[in-house]
């Protein structure tokens, strides 16, 4: 991966990231990252896939290493919302994420839509992309939707955003210009190399080179795209409520290259003589990163179902080409192959899979119920004792249901939770608010081949918690700092800490406390983004300020 010098302090470089672009704010996002409680979110059906309404908390049995834990909270959400007198049993961090409506509690639901156009023909996006229009038409005023897509490279579309017409519009974008397919077209050229070859035992040799060439280009892309998405759930992190990452897709190779020297070969060629890929741990690291944080992932080909080894979803036959579905020999190990990660997404972190269907609007709508209503079990994080990702499982006592919920987690430390948190502000517009914070810069003086860039993070001492010691008194604050180019890419987030020391009858005052670094820089157009955290409470707040050097 290519790096950047970006913005940093003395050593560090930046990375690549997702593209900028502004929208309409987001009021659902949390403004302090201390994490009290785990809340798991558990659907219970019956043998129609009908939610199960009448369930209590002594119903659910919850196991987390193998060990039965206490439910400390329980409530059930119902078309969005906690419906007294469920609000008096939820956990303190779920009721905080509400919004009220008399005596309900609205819980907001958000969309990270992650389109992956690597395998995906023209064709066969329409009917897949008119479900998530459908989709974002009956979401909720204080709903949100944040749309990338992926091929070879992330673009976000549209960022974090409660606008409906915002949202639509960037998915009719996806349709204009936006070719892709570079997963798929590298496939194509491999068959095509290969039918161009004779089946003879000579010519395996140079067949399976050809295999291993075209699994040598294929899986770093896909790496490079699981990649992105441990990114996108980076922003999905710091909101209110349920997050759901809908990954549309026309799949993945699980094991980049089996399949096409299976092809290459006439058989199922040995592991052993493989070069096998590893995108099973790859994925995952993006399942565990989902669970730790609460996401779920909704899985959906958008390849649909195939009848005698052609698309059955909407477009000619040149652009409903999907490589290996036109070949009988392979079609099954194909589709499985490349919907294995899908399922494992979606199963592991307690969310639904779309696999072999053309009916996008009704799985869609399943997923529209699976986000809407189901039940919220809590513990209390101090009384379980676990550092490590550990098995979760869910268990009711009731003949007949299905239960689905994530599978595993593991507790963030507050170090981390902050960071991440800190890292959402760059990738995203969302901007904490629960401490003022504003930044002023310097001209920047050149010194050596960098610019030297003179920065002062300025807060109001209310905003912080003081500790009197006589007629004095000292408050703590970490800050971290990055930024982004205006290509937009982004430099790491930089940690930072600080004490101030001011009379004791200042604490309550808006005297502004100044915090001064200096920041390397090179030539160029920046977006400074500063978050400011008071440990003691667990506030944050953002500051931003474009500069340019030269």
């Amino acid at each position: 991966m290519r790096r950047f010098l970006a913005v940093c302090l003395p050593g560090l470089l930046a990375l690549p990231a997702l593209g900028q672009q502004a929208a309409q704010p987001m009021p659902t996002f949390s403004e302090s990252v201390e994490v009290r409680v785990l809340n798991l979110d558990v659907d219970v059906t019956d043998s129609k896939g009908q939610p199960v309404p009448d369930l209590k908390r002594g119903d659910f049995t919850l196991r987390i290493g193998g060990k039965v834990v206490p439910i400390d909270y329980f409530s059930r959400v119902d078309e969005g919302l906690i419906h007294a007198p469920d609000l008096a049993t939820a956990s303190p961090d779920q009721v905080l994420a509400t919004y009220r409506k008399g005596e309900d509690a609205y819980v907001p639901r958000n969309f990270l839509m992650f389109i992956d156009l690597g395998y995906l023909p023209p064709g066969l996006r329409t009917r897949s992309l008119e479900a998530l229009r459908d989709l974002v038409t009956r979401l909720g005023p204080s709903d949100g939707v944040r749309i990338v897509v992926f091929d070879r490279a992330p673009t976000v579309l549209q960022d974090w955003t409660t606008s409906k017409e915002l949202a639509l519009a960037a998915l009719s974008d996806v349709e204009r210009g936006r070719v892709g397919m570079s997963r798929l077209q590298s496939q194509q050229q491999a068959i095509a190399l290969m039918d161009q070859t004779p089946r003879s035992r000579r010519a395996v040799g140079y067949r399976l080179q050809i295999a291993d060439q075209y699994a040598a280009e294929v899986a770093p892309q896909i790496r490079d795209m699981i990649a992105s998405m441990r990114q996108e759930i980076v922003t999905l992190t710091p909101l209110h409520g349920k997050k759901a990452f809908l990954f549309l897709t026309g799949g993945f190779e699980y094991q980049p290259g089996f399949v096409m020297s299976q092809y290459a070969t006439g058989g199922i060629p040995s592991l052993a003589n493989m070069n096998v890929r590893d995108v099973p741990q790859h994925l995952n690291d993006l399942i565990r990163d989902a669970n730790s944080n609460l996401i779920t992932f909704y899985t959906i080909d958008a390849t649909g179902l195939t009848g005698e080894g052609t698309p059955a979803s909407q477009g000619t036959p040149l652009s409903n080409q999907i490589g290996f579905e036109n070949r009988p020999s392979v079609t099954f190990q194909a589709r499985q192959d490349r919907q294995t990660g899908m399922l494992q997404m979606a199963t592991d972190t307690g969310g639904l899979a779309l696999l072999n269907t053309n009916d996008f609007q009704g799985g869609l709508s399943r997923v529209y119920q699976d986000v809407s209503t189901y039940y919220t079990i809590g513990t209390t994080l101090s009384k379980l004792g676990i550092t490590t990702y550990e098995a979760v499982k869910v268990e009711v006592d009731r003949p007949g249901v299905k239960v689905r919920a994530r599978r595993g987690y593991r507790p963030l430390s507050e170090e981390q939770a902050v960071a991440t948190r800190a890292q959402a502000t760059l990738d995203t517009d969302l901007t904490y608010g629960a401490i003022p914070v504003a930044l002023k810069t310097e001209p920047p003086s050149l010194e050596k081949k960098l610019y030297i860039l003179p920065l002062t993070v300025l807060v109001p001492a209310s905003s912080l918690t003081f500790l009197p010691a006589g007629d004095r008194a000292s408050a703590k604050a970490e800050i971290y700092i990055g930024s982004v180019d205006d290509k937009g890419r982004t430099s790491p987030v930089t940690r930072q800490e600080t004490s101030f020391e001011i009379a004791a009858d200042k604490v309550q005052s808006d005297t502004p406390l100044p915090f001064v670094t200096r920041l390397q820089m090179k030539k160029g157009n920046y977006r400074l983004v500063v978050n400011v955290l008071d440990p003691q409470s667990g506030r944050m707040g953002t500051g931003r300020a474009n500069v340019h050097v030269e």
